[in-house]
C-alpha cells in the first residue's frame, strides 16, 4: 500500500472559514492529548488487541491532519505492507502525535513525512526486540541535537527547538512513550541536526 498525500490548495474555501478548521483541529488535538495522558495508567481497561492494518491507520491520521499539512506546505507518503498486533485506536493517538511533531519542525520549504513499515529480522543496539514489525515516521526537517536525542521522551522536554516555538509542550513524544511501553511497543529515535529525524515504533511478533 503506498499513498502520496500532496500540499494541494485548498479550493472553495474562505479564509476565514479555513483559519477556523485549522484551530478546531489542533484544540481537538489538545484535547484528545489530556484524554489520554488522563487514561495512560489504565490502558489495559480501553484496549483491544487485533491485527491491525498499519497503512489504514497512518491514512486516516493523515486525512485528519491535511488541513494543518497543506498550510505548511508539507507533503506525505505512506508505504506500509505490513501488519502487527496492537490496538487500533491508541495506536492511531500515538502516530497522530509524531506526525503532528514531525510537520512541527519540518523545514520551511520542501518539507516532508514519511511514513513507512519495514520487517526486522536480527537485533540492533537500539532495541530488545530480535524480530518484528518496524513502523517508521520520517521527516527531513531540522533535526534534533545530539546531546539532546537522549531526553526527547522526557516529560516536558522541549530542548533547544521547541524553545523556537510556543507550540511546544514536551508532553507529545512522553505520552508516546509512556503509551508504547503500556502496549508492548518500543519507540526510538534517530536524527542528526539539520537533516530529519525518524521515530520507530517496533511491535514485536504477537499472535
Amino acid at each position: 500500500m503506498c499513498e502520496n498525500f500532496k500540499s494541494d490548495p485548498l479550493e472553495n474555501q474562505g479564509d476565514v472559514v479555513r483559519r477556523i478548521r485549522l484551530e478546531n483541529q489542533k484544540i481537538e488535538n489538545y484535547v484528545d492529548m489530556a484524554l489520554y495522558y488522563a487514561r495512560s495508567e489504565d490502558v489495559y481497561k480501553d484496549y483491544v488487541i487485533r491485527r491491525t492494518n498499519l497503512g489504514e491507520i497512518a491514512v486516516v491520521v493523515l486525512k485528519r491532519n491535511k488541513g494543518y499539512l497543506i498550510q505548511s506546505q508539507i507533503q506525505a507518503e505512506v508505504d506500509c505492507k505490513d501488519k502487527a498486533y496492537t490496538d487500533e485506536k491508541w495506536i492511531a493517538f500515538i502516530l497522530n502525535q509524531l506526525v503532528l511533531n514531525a510537520a512541527k519542525y519540518c523545514r520551511k520549504k520542501g518539507g516532508k513525512i514519511w511514513i513507512y513499515t519495514s520487517q526486522k529480522h536480527k537485533s540492533d543496539a537500539l532495541t530488545k526486540h530480535s524480530h518484528g514489525v518496524r513502523l517508521v515516521v520520517k521527516d527531513n526537517g531540522i533535526g534534533i541535537k545530539e546531546e539532546e536525542l537522549d531526553r526527547i521522551f522526557e516529560k516536558g522536554f522541549t530542548g533547544s527547538n521547541g524553545r523556537k516555538t510556543e507550540r511546544s509542550t514536551g508532553m507529545g513524544l512522553y505520552l508516546c512513550k509512556k503509551l508504547c511501553l503500556k502496549l508492548g511497543i518500543e519507540i526510538y529515535a534517530r536524527s542528526k541536526a539539520g537533516e530529519g529525524t525518524e521515530v520507530i515504533l517496533e511491535f514485536p511478533i504477537s499472535s
